[in-house]
């Protein structure tokens, strides 16, 4: 009789999200792509891969974990957004460190030790605590030949990676990742000197024991060749990222926050992007003023939907919110269903980023039919350069200039709308997926047996 052999395992490594929800209740950046492309694996795991099981990496044990999805509820969207929700439900949330002594002298401790000590200072050790008080399982890993672990995260966090990756294949199973950018090597400037030696770690420690690694855009992949390419030994690959849900535009008819129900009421225009000095939030706040000070009450609103820090320039303008009207909005913590009705009440939006991977939310808008005034830096290029109206990243002058235009003309806004809602396909998230798992297949059926 011929050997039994194992069911094959797709492995996906959702170890970020914990981070990430400990501190919001709602996907941005890379943790969307995330959820979006396990949920779709999950619904659609293929014929080659009997099951797919979702992974953690223990900090204190130093191993990997699983559940079913099952254990998540079977939809990480869902799951992931009301954590932080669960976690103060249950008494269990993170707490951080206000004293600085205290702060310094738990942070010089090993990182195993100090997350064993205080298991509410790391996404994942505090998930795990509260996961033993609702009893919510989750048992050692064990890879097999024929199996594959995918990392659709930032395979350059927390330094484990690389740990699992080694396990992962000395089973007999393939690893593959996916790259979202290559911006902590070709723009350091942008960043910490920290992050981007730790993301030199990643790629040097990491990609070596890829079988595949997959991008969002052409301009990632040639970035990760010429910045990376002695480490990337596997297949390299693209696939277009998803810009509406796999059941199509969300039907919410009304907003859920009063401050955005409000907004629903002005013409303003939409940038939907966390703060760091690339996205260029600069260029909007100039461009505002200068509307400001020509049309007055005319000027539209400037909706900023995205959390964190501005930069010293940026924030000595938002200090400033005489010099345009008052008409510059920030909003944090935005759940999906307020973004849809951000994006459908729009009058435009912009995108004035000077790097991108890719843009998501560039195709987002496209996709609801939305002008979209951006750059072409990056991957932007990629998304659909006919229907972009391009802006200079460095020239307010000009940016004001084409707003004022389409308040003096809004047939012609109208007419671009039209155009975008003709020729724009959108992508689902289901699509992305089966384009991922037909490279994460080709991998597992190339493997050389070990």
């Amino acid at each position: 009789m011929p050997p039994t052999t194992k069911p094959r395992v797709l492995w996906i490594d959702i170890n970020e999200l914990f981070g990430q929800f400990n501190l919001v209740s709602h996907p941005i950046g890379i943790s969307r792509v995330m959820l979006g492309l396990a949920d779709a694996l999950i619904r659609e795991r293929g014929d080659r891969f009997a099951e797919v099981r979702l992974l953690l990496w223990d900090p204190v044990r130093r191993r990997p974990l699983w559940a079913k999805p099952e254990a998540f509820g079977g939809t990480l969207s869902a799951f992931f957004p009301a954590l932080k929700r669960r976690y103060e439900n249950s008494g269990w949330q993170a707490q951080p460190l206000r004293s600085g002594l205290k702060k310094g002298l738990i942070s010089s401790l090993p990182r195993p030790l100090r997350f064993a000590m205080f298991p509410r200072l790391n996404g994942v050790t505090l998930f795990l605590a509260w996961a033993r008080h609702t009893g919510l399982q989750l048992k050692p890993a064990q890879f097999n030949p024929g199996d594959c672990l995918f990392a659709p995260g930032s395979f350059w966090l927390g330094g484990y990676a690389p740990q699992m990756a080694a396990m992962a294949r000395s089973a007999g199973a393939v690893v593959a990742t996916f790259a979202h950018d290559v911006m902590l090597l070709s723009h350091p400037q942008w960043t910490a000197p920290h992050h981007s030696e730790q993301f030199r770690r990643g790629v040097e420690g990491f990609l070596p024991l890829c079988s595949a690694v997959i991008c969002n855009s052409e301009n990632t992949l040639q970035e990760l060749r010429a910045h990376a390419g002695e480490a990337v030994r596997g297949e390299t690959s693209v696939c277009r990222l998803a810009d509406v849900p796999d059941g199509g535009i969300a039907a919410a008819t009304a907003a859920e926050r009063e401050d955005i129900r409000d907004l629903m009421k002005r013409t303003y225009a939409l940038f939907v992007s966390t703060f760091t000095p690339r996205k260029n939030h600069r260029l909007l706040l100039l461009a505002w003023q200068l509307l400001w000070s020509r049309l007055g009450e005319r000027t539209p609103w400037l909706v900023l939907a995205g959390g964190g820090a501005p930069d010293a320039a940026t924030a000595e303008l938002l200090a400033q919110p005489q010099s345009f009207g008052h008409r510059v909005v920030r909003l944090t913590d935005v759940s999906d269903g307020d973004l849809e009705m951000l994006y459908r009440h729009a009058w435009l939006t912009v995108y004035p980023s000077l790097g991108e991977g890719y843009g998501l939310p560039v195709a987002e808008a496209l996709a609801r039919g939305k002008v979209c005034l951006a750059t072409t830096c990056g991957g932007l290029a990629e998304i659909a350069p006919d229907l972009v109206d391009v802006i200079d990243a460095h020239d307010p002058e000009a940016l004001a200039g084409k707003l004022a235009t389409y308040l003096d003309r809004p047939e012609s806004l109208k007419q671009k709308e039209e155009a975008i809602r003709e020729k724009y396909r959108p992508t689902r998230w289901l699509d992305s997926a089966r384009c991922v798992r037909g490279i994460l297949e080709r991998a597992v059926a190339t493997a050389v047996p070990r």
